[in-house]
């Protein structure tokens, strides 16, 4: 097979031309006859991503035509080398072209319209699983290597990924340098119980044909030597972020990356897996999901305590809230259906997730380049994930 398709696919603003889009509007059966003879990028006006590139492009035809959009969104990789290897590494990419083409079609809350998806190929997933298993299986002094140079050593692919999708105006977000509003975090609560109730026990999730991708990650034990590799050089440098208690979950988790890797991955239902707030639009319509380039299979809590643990004021009240909401999202997964899911083991997994969150905050400083509107999101993320975790660590 070939590994790069036979058309042209720009991979940044500078490649976009108008013949490009043009195609790209009339594959989704959009156009007769209508060419785009003028176009304007932009921000999109929502979301930061470590991964990709995301531009609004503002569209002139010399025709109108009904279904002609005004604007639409174009996304490729980042244009960084080492962000794009370490999310490669992770199936970043095909996890969101995999959930538009093969799922987006049956699912309860409102996305983005796929236009236009094109991509070369990748390697077999037989391949590809043989290679993760023997990188992942390698010695622990190897793997430790490989986290500390994992930024030159894990290089990107020469493939080419480029989405073109529906774009939502006057689209209302909260990013993640401040916190919602109480009445949109129980509104994202009630959605994903949604979204978590109608996938639950499909058997889609488990078939590596329709979707290949767990949650957690590929590769624990190769996750876990970049943590070791980097993980006293980070509290040295910003023990204000880095607390003992911080790190005490954080190293639990390491001691544990396997185990808890295969519990979090167990496919009871599908997981958006970036579950912040920038990612959840609010439109006169409702909420509208966005960025699935981390969705996987997993258990639900990945989800709550992922988006929980960066929406709750720090402060000696941060951990009632955070049990309370847990509880509000589990009233709604079984009022939507889902009984075989018990309160007390959700609970436990989001003391999990949490935990797994500080450890998130470990790997974020460690190796990606990048910040969140002039902050670093570790240090966003630090001080707001700590007051939530329980004076105990979980079970496992």
């Amino acid at each position: 097979m070939s590994r790069r398709l036979p058309v042209r696919i720009p991979q940044s603003v500078e490649e976009i031309d108008a013949a490009w889009l043009t195609h790209a509007v009339r594959s989704a059966g959009l156009l007769d006859a209508a060419n785009v003879v003028g176009f304007r990028t932009g921000s999109p006006g929502s979301g930061v991503g470590f991964q990709g590139q995301t531009i609004r492009v503002s569209l002139d035809w010399d025709t109108e035509e009904p279904d002609a959009p005004d604007a639409v969104l174009v996304k490729f990789p980042t244009d960084n080398a080492g962000n794009r290897g370490l999310a490669e590494a992770e199936g970043a990419y095909d996890r969101e072209f995999d959930f538009y083409e093969r799922l987006s079609d049956d699912f309860p809350v409102r996305v983005p319209r796929l236009i236009h998806a094109v991509r070369d190929p990748g390697p077999l997933l037989a391949t590809r699983r043989r290679r993760e298993r023997f990188v992942d299986g390698l010695p622990a002094p190897v793997v430790k290597f490989i986290g500390r140079h994992a930024r030159k050593l894990v290089r990107p692919t020469k493939r080419r990924y480029a989405l073109v999708m529906e774009y939502i105006p006057d689209a209302r977000t909260t990013t993640a340098m401040d916190l919602p509003p109480a009445e949109d975090l129980s509104t994202i609560l009630g959605t994903l119980a949604e979204m978590h109730a109608h996938f639950w026990g499909d058997l889609r999730l488990a078939d590596d044909s329709v979707f290949e991708w767990s949650m957690l990650t590929q590769m624990p034990n190769v996750m876990h030597g970049l943590y070791r590799a980097w993980r006293d050089d980070v509290v040295e440098r910003e023990p204000g972020v880095f607390t003992d208690e911080l790190m005490r979950h954080a190293d639990w988790v390491g001691d544990h990356i396997v185990g808890l890797a295969a519990h979090l991955n167990q496919p009871l239902s599908i997981r958006h897996g970036d579950c912040r707030t920038d990612n959840m639009l609010f439109t006169d319509a409702g909420l509208v999901m966005i960025d699935f380039g981390v969705t996987g299979s997993g258990r639900p809590a990945g989800d709550v305590a992922y988006l929980l643990s960066e929406t709750i004021p720090p402060g000696p009240e941060a951990r009632a809230t955070f049990l309370r909401l847990c509880r509000e999202y589990h009233d709604r997964l079984v009022a939507a259906g889902v009984v075989d899911h018990p309160l007390d083991e959700f609970l436990n997994d989001c003391d999990i997730v949490l935990a797994v969150q500080a450890y998130r905050v470990v790997l974020i400083e460690a190796a990606f380049e990048g910040d969140y509107e002039g902050e670093s999101l570790a240090h966003l993320w630090g001080p707001r994930v700590r007051p939530l975790l329980a004076d105990g660590l979980p079970r496992l």
